[in-house]
């Protein structure tokens, strides 16, 4: 266990509502190592979300086991900055919140604005930023309260199609450069390839582990240059078929 940080074992999950109960995801299990960025792919409505949200401590499980080695911190869907404050502001955020912005940790945050391209933009405001830009931000805010897992849900999602596959290459590197663990919701399973060092597929609802892939490809890495990996549309046809044969 020691090279785990995060785990499940045989997780389930069941909402309770007037109308009855839902299980949103059955007997899940499966291991994330250190330094690795997991990929989860699905349905929609497989409970890919509800596994971030167990992880994180924001839902209790129904039954099962899970570990969390480290610090967790959640980078949703849309990047929620805030109109009137600056980026560097914005970034600063969660120490605010948490009561951590010393001169050392503000300084950090600086420097990571100015290391991943922001460093004419530390005084401008969200609505002057592109959409990549704003992920990036979203990122840098996440990353700023030292957290060890990063959970990512669909964070690309709001963004087009050329801007997605560009950001989705900025945030690799910035995982791996930061040497974080990750892991990384989407329904876009070139997506999950092109970013994962393994992907866990799901079921529909309740969502049950089909398969977990561990992804290598050849040449150089990174989301981009995955994509015209030989070993890419291999894996994209056997996840493909997965899912086909449990919807």
């Amino acid at each position: 266990m020691d090279d785990v940080i995060v785990s499940m074992k045989n997780t389930s999950m069941s909402y309770h509502t007037i109308d009855g109960e839902t299980k949103a995801i059955d007997r899940v299990t499966f291991e994330v190592k250190r330094g690795e960025l997991f990929g989860i792919v699905g349905p929609s409505g497989c409970g890919k979300s509800t596994i971030l949200s167990l992880i994180s401590g924001l839902l209790k499980p129904s039954s099962g086991k899970i570990y969390v080695g480290g610090k967790v911190s959640y980078m949703l869907q849309k990047d929620y900055l805030l109109a009137w404050r600056t980026i560097t502001q914005n970034a600063l955020l969660g120490l605010e919140i948490q009561k951590k912005l010393t001169p050392e940790n503000r300084e950090n945050v600086v420097n990571m604005l100015k290391k991943y391209g922001l460093s004419d933009f530390l005084n401008h405001y969200p609505g002057q930023l592109s959409g990549g830009m704003r992920q990036r931000v979203a990122l840098i805010r996440t990353l700023a309260v030292g957290p060890d897992i990063l959970l990512l849900d669909e964070p690309f999602s709001a963004l087009d199609y050329q801007t997605r596959l560009a950001i989705a290459d900025e945030v690799w590197r910035i995982i791996k450069q930061e040497k974080k663990t990750a892991l990384f919701v989407t329904h876009d399973i070139s997506e999950a390839i092109s970013m994962s060092d393994s992907i866990l597929v799901l079921s529909k609802r309740p969502g049950r582990p089909i398969n977990i892939h561990k992804i290598v490809t050849s040449g150089e890495q990174g989301p981009l240059n995955r994509r015209n990996a030989p070993e890419f549309r291999k894996y994209f046809n056997e996840i493909w078929r997965e899912l086909d044969v449990h919807v």
